[in-house]
This record gives C-alpha cells, sequence and structure tokens, in this order.
C-alpha cells in the first residue's frame, strides 16, 4: 500500500485576509481629518482633589498637551444622532456619533482626543464642520489586526483655536505607506517622491543608450 505525503497549508487564509486588509485600507471611503491626540508625556495631570471644580482641559490653567495629526483618514462614520439632555444650564443638545481607524497608524485613540473634519487648510473659504470629542474607545476587532471604533460627539465648549494654544509637536499622515510621520518627514518624502516620478517621466522619453548602458538627459 503506497502512502502520498502532503502537507496542508493555512497560509492561504492569512494571505487572503491581507488582501482584504490592504484592499480595504487603500480604497474604501475615508474621510480626512485632523486628529489631535493628547501627548500622554508631556500632559501635566492633576492628581489632587480641587474645590473649585473639574479640571481645566483648554485654557491657562490647564495641563493638557496635544500632537496634531494633519490629513488622517477616518472611516465608517456613522449617522450623527442627535439628543437633549436637560442640565442646571438648560437643555443641552447632544450630537453623537462613531468612527473607525486601523491599528497600523502606530497609536491608541484617548478620551478627549479631538477630531476636526475638513479642517481651513481642507477648507479655507467654507469651514463650518463641528470639532468632535472622543468619549469612548472599543476594540472594534479582537484579532492581531484590529481597528479602534471611537464614539464621538461634538464639542460643546472647547474650540479649536483654544486646542490650537497646546499643540506639542505636529504630525502629518502619508498616504504613499499609509504611516504617521513628522510635518518635516513628510514634506521631504513628499518632494521626494515628486522628483521620483520626474525621474521616471523623464526615463520613459527613449533616453536610454543600449551601447553604454546610460540614461541621457
Amino acid at each position: 500500500m503506497s502512502t502520498q505525503h502532503y502537507e496542508r497549508l493555512y497560509d492561504y487564509i492569512h494571505e487572503y485576509q491581507n488582501l482584504l486588509y490592504d484592499f480595504y485600507s487603500k480604497d474604501i471611503v475615508a474621510f480626512l481629518t485632523t486628529f489631535y491626540h493628547v501627548d500622554t508625556q508631556t500632559t501635566v495631570w492633576e492628581d489632587e482633589k480641587m474645590f473649585g471644580g473639574s479640571y481645566d482641559r483648554v485654557g491657562e490653567y490647564s495641563g493638557v498637551k496635544w500632537n496634531k495629526i494633519l490629513l488622517l483618514p477616518v472611516y465608517y462614520i456613522d449617522e450623527i444622532t442627535t439628543s437633549f439632555d436637560a442640565q442646571d444650564i438648560g437643555y443641552i443638545k447632544e450630537n453623537d456619533s462613531t468612527l473607525v481607524i486601523p491599528s497600523t497608524y502606530g497609536f491608541t485613540p484617548l478620551v478627549n482626543d479631538k477630531i476636526k473634519l475638513e479642517q481651513t487648510y481642507l477648507r479655507p473659504t467654507n469651514d463650518v464642520y463641528p470639532v468632535f470629542n472622543v468619549g469612548g474607545i472599543e476594540k472594534s476587532v479582537n484579532a492581531d489586526r484590529l481597528f479602534w471604533k471611537m464614539k464621538v460627539h461634538v464639542e460643546q465648549s472647547v474650540t479649536i483655536t483654544q486646542v490650537e494654544d497646546q499643540i506639542e509637536d505636529v504630525y502629518s499622515f502619508f498616504d504613499y505607506d499609509k504611516k504617521i510621520h513628522t510635518l518635516a518627514d513628510t514634506q521631504f518624502l513628499t518632494r521626494l517622491l515628486a522628483k521620483n516620478e520626474d525621474l521616471k517621466s523623464i526615463a520613459s522619453d527613449d533616453l536610454f543608450d543600449s551601447a553604454s548602458g546610460y540614461y541621457f538627459i
């Protein structure tokens, strides 16, 4: 009786998952935002009880610092729901929604992060979009590759101008590699990418000399 030796391969499952993940991370509809991520290294937290009120998030007495991330894509924005909450100062209009970012960005969102849709540098003549505050975070997928699902609500009392006064560092999302870099590195990579495109265009114009093996410009 002959025995056939074979090895069952399971990697195709993860290859299929990577295909879908890469596809969606590149081709699904994304909304560009300016993301203000709490800088836990430089933020000064009040660790004592205060009789005057809650810890100030903005203003001269606040120790909160944010890192500003430009052009950060977010996904799966749900329909904004509106509710009214009766408080001492009157009825408060609450606008809530949810949105998702992948873990490949390299950071974990935190409560009190701020999100601004279509900021001034994206819409300089019609910047009427609200500022969202992150009120809760959950793992959308409990696996090695996961998404962060954030519950957000429209900020009632904090403006972007106040947040900008407490910026620690500025970063930017670079679409080519889907990573976050410092603003200076992003500008350098953009210039480098543009130069490579120019060289590619020049090299394709029959400038290659087969006898010498050189490109003549």
